[in-house]
Formats: C-alpha cells, structure tokens, sequence
C-alpha cells in the first residue's frame, strides 16, 4: 500500500501522538517562560503534568525549575519572612513532580524538610 508521504506524516502524528480534541484551546506558554516564571505560566503544579502539549523532558524541566523557586520562598520565608510561607507551593510542585521523577521529588522533598526542620536565627 503506497501512501503519500504527506499522509504518512499526518497518519504518525496522529495515531503516535494524538492530540485531545481542545488542544487548539489550550494555552501553550513558550518553555523559556515556564522555566523563568512557572506560576505564571501555569495556576498550578498539576497544570503542568497534565498538559498534552508538553513532553516528559519539558514537564520535568519546568517542574524543577519550580521546585527551585519554591525552595528559596521557604528559605526566606523560615529565614525571617515568615510571611511568605503561606505562598510556598513547594509541597504541590513535589506531588507534581513525583509523577514525573519520583526520585527529584524526593530529594526536594528533603530538602524542604531541613529547611523546614531548622529554626529562624534569633534576632535582638
């Protein structure tokens, strides 16, 4: 059967990779803008997992890139800005990224844990 190679193309693209029906719909943020600022590319951590458009490689790489943001928010935050804390979603980004490579979710997990563990330095 002789099939046109522009019909082998789209039969690939199809069948290999299909694309949910919204995927037009879908906002597809450059990846240069989710390593820089993920929350402002995606509302939440599971955002990222789920997108259709995303390989595995850019869902880890952006998650980790969040990871490290969220790290230093809880670094500040257990440092002397308490205040931030409740804006940390460090433990979303590590369920997120646990779907994707569990064993980075778990070194951010431990890191968080000593941040967590250490108390803010005494000031006066």
């Amino acid at each position: 059967m002789n099939r046109t190679m522009a019909h082998d193309v789209d039969y690939i693209q199809h069948t290999m990779h299909p694309l949910p029906a919204n995927a037009s719909c879908l906002p597809v943020p450059s990846l240069a803008d989710a390593l820089a600022d993920p929350r402002s590319a995606f509302r939440h951590p599971a955002e990222v997992v789920s997108h259709p458009l995303l390989s595995r490689h850019e869902k880890r790489t952006i998650l980790i890139s969040w990871a490290r943001d969220e790290i230093l928010l809880e670094q500040v935050a257990n440092g002397g800005l308490p205040e931030l804390k409740p804006k940390s979603q460090i433990d979303a980004v590590t369920a997120a990224l646990r779907r994707i490579d569990p064993q980075a979710a778990a070194e951010y997990r431990a890191a968080v844990a000593s941040i967590r563990a250490r108390r803010p330095l005494c000031r006066g």
